[in-house]
């Protein structure tokens, strides 16, 4: 399994290689993704600068809303083109249309195209729709545990498509995908109680915590309430570790073979991607070790032994 790390300065690139990153990403102002964290500076010299230490650079072009007029998709398709001059190695898309327009680019834009994780794919089915439009990597999203994701895992090896997921401690949140709108203010009108613009994470970190209640609930359901109340106040706060996203989760995809373990926070500092790319090189080594030298079984619970004791490399590592 490699590491692929998010960038948003080409002066981070010699460092997150240096700590164990093997293939890179980044987002540009002037082309739509989904998330925050543009990358500052030339497009161009970030790319070669990975390409002198031998590393790829992806582009994030995965905003699921494009609301082009047929001039400003010329001037999109414009602006793809300039970024596979400047060396771009793969493209990272969700929405179909923009599938189309590379394959209408194909000549101009050969880069391979990678499927993002906001463009969620839950099943074998969806995965084969994806592998005729001509991808090269699927990104899991976040969503899916190993076992669901294990017909997706074959599709993709018998088609040569790579896998990815992304790093269960340090990606967020993980119900994030293109299809979720708790994340703009354009598509709520909750003005208070939350950080930042995030409807969905009202009252976590507040004085005056979000109360989550059930109300005008059937006689007959009123014994389930509680519980729906409780799911629904986590969901909405963070206010507990996902159900998904844990030790046991990340050891099941890396035995299944998932090719590329991503980082993905582009907002963090600098000096905080690369400490977490030395994390993410020394939890893959520590998962190598346990593979080789143990029964399946005993690696995996060992594994997640460590892992649940885990308190960073500057805690004193695993």
């Amino acid at each position: 399994m490699k590491i692929v790390s998010c960038f948003s300065r080409a002066d981070e690139i010699a460092p997150l290689a240096e700590a164990g990153a093997d293939e890179l990403y980044c987002a540009v102002a002037d082309i739509p993704s989904y998330g925050f964290g543009v990358l500052r500076g030339g497009l161009a010299t970030a790319v070669t600068r990975a390409h002198r230490l031998g590393k790829k650079v992806s582009l994030a072009v995965n905003s699921m809303r494009l609301t082009y007029s047929r001039a400003q998709m010329l001037q999109f398709a414009g602006r793809l083109r300039q970024a596979a001059e400047h060396g771009v190695d793969a493209f990272i898309v969700a929405s179909p249309a923009v599938f189309e327009l590379f394959r209408e680019l194909k000549e101009k834009v050969p880069a391979p195209v990678h499927l993002s994780s906001v463009q969620p794919c839950f099943n074998s089915g969806t995965a084969r729709y994806f592998i005729r439009l001509g991808i090269s990597r699927l990104i899991l999203p976040s969503q899916v545990a190993p076992a669901e994701a294990a017909g997706i895992l074959r599709e993709c090896r018998a088609a040569g498509v790579e896998t990815e997921i992304f790093d269960y401690r340090f990606f967020g949140c993980v119900y994030v995908n293109g299809r979720c709108n708790l994340h703009d203010p354009v598509f709520h009108t909750f003005t208070s109680g939350k950080e930042g613009d995030a409807m969905c994470r009202c009252g976590a970190g507040t004085a005056g915590r979000l109360e989550v209640r059930p109300a005008d609930v059937a006689p007959a359901r009123a014994a389930l309430a509680p519980a729906l109340a409780r799911r629904l106040y986590t969901r909405m706060t963070c206010g507990g570790p996902p159900r998904l996203a844990n030790a046991a989760a990340f050891f099941d995809f890396f035995r299944g073979g998932v090719d590329f373990l991503k980082y993905g926070t582009r907002r963090d500092p600098s000096g905080v991607k690369v400490r977490k790319v030395r994390e993410l090189r020394a939890l893959l080594d520590l998962a190598e070790a346990l593979k080789a030298s143990l029964p399946a079984a005993a690696a995996r619970a060992e594994f997640i032994r460590r892992m649940s004791a885990w308190r960073g490399l500057e805690g004193g590592g695993r």
